[in-house]
């Protein structure tokens, strides 16, 4: 599988090994795995720190809404036994949050990351029944990888 990480920001400095590993970690927990997505094709996750203003260009461009937002995930393929999209999160907003919260930065940006790999997979968390399964595996998968998992209470959804 390749990873590709473009840091476009200078809000926070995160190690792209801890990227990595994140990704690996909601493959395996949701039962995927590499070879899984193969198959002739290389399965390709592309993933950008940007700041506020550049996610809110992209939110603006893609989807008509002119605000900043944590992350957007852009799916590269149709083909479901393929992982291969692009991840946007926004660190800037990653790190105004974690200080609003009990949180570190690198929690925050990894469930950003976790979030937009979720939708690639298919999840979805346009209502309330779907944001809370969504959610809940956010929140184990945070918890394997050793991150405080913020309460449903404190918007997480």
């Amino acid at each position: 599988m390749i990873i590709e990480i473009a840091n476009l920001q200078k809000h926070y400095e995160i190690k792209s090994s801890k990227i990595k590993r994140a990704v690996k970690k909601v493959l395996s927990k949701e039962g995927k795995s590499s070879a899984l997505f193969v198959r002739g094709k290389d399965a390709r996750l592309s993933i950008a720190l940007v700041d506020n203003s550049r996610i809110k260009e992209l939110n603006k461009q893609y989807f008509n809404s002119d605000k900043v937002t944590d992350v957007i995930s852009f799916p590269l393929s149709n083909n479901k036994n393929l992982l291969s999209g692009e991840i946007i999160v926004s660190v800037e907003t990653a790190v105004d949050t974690a200080g609003k919260k009990n949180i570190t930065i690198e929690g925050e940006i990894v469930l950003y990351i976790i979030h937009g790999i979720l939708h690639l997979l298919g999840y979805d968390d346009c209502n309330e029944e779907d944001a809370s399964v969504m959610h809940e595996e956010e929140s184990k998968i945070l918890k394997t990888l050793g991150y405080n998992v913020p309460r449903v209470e404190d918007g997480f959804l």
